[in-house]
């Protein structure tokens, strides 16, 4: 179906674009209180969750992953598929002061 396409891509080794919404549509909570992108790539932001402000939110929404295009969290694409039309990303918003992301091994 259209919001599975993804896969085939992942299985295929190809990148996907899209425009992932982490940190804003959906969060990821450690153990430790923290707010990260997704389960995949946590250590960014790293903020405690009482300290995420709507500030945040909305620079994380207009945020461009760079780990997007090989991301395989399927429920994070299937969320997306109704970004496809909406509020373009940015490579780098004003303000984010994001470093590389941490890569889990």
């Amino acid at each position: 179906t259209r919001i599975n396409s993804f896969q085939d891509n992942i299985a295929q080794g190809r990148p996907n674009q899209w425009r992932c919404r982490a940190g804003a549509r959906y969060l990821y909570i450690c153990e430790d209180g923290l707010v990260h992108y997704c389960s995949q790539q946590r250590g960014y932001p790293a903020v405690p969750l009482e300290k995420y402000t709507v500030a945040d939110i909305r620079r994380e929404f207009l945020t461009e992953k760079s780990c997007a295009p090989h991301c395989t969290v399927s429920c994070v694409h299937q969320v997306s598929i109704f970004d496809s039309w909406r509020a373009p990303q940015q490579a780098t918003p004003s303000g984010s002061g994001a470093g590389g992301l941490v890569q889990i091994e």
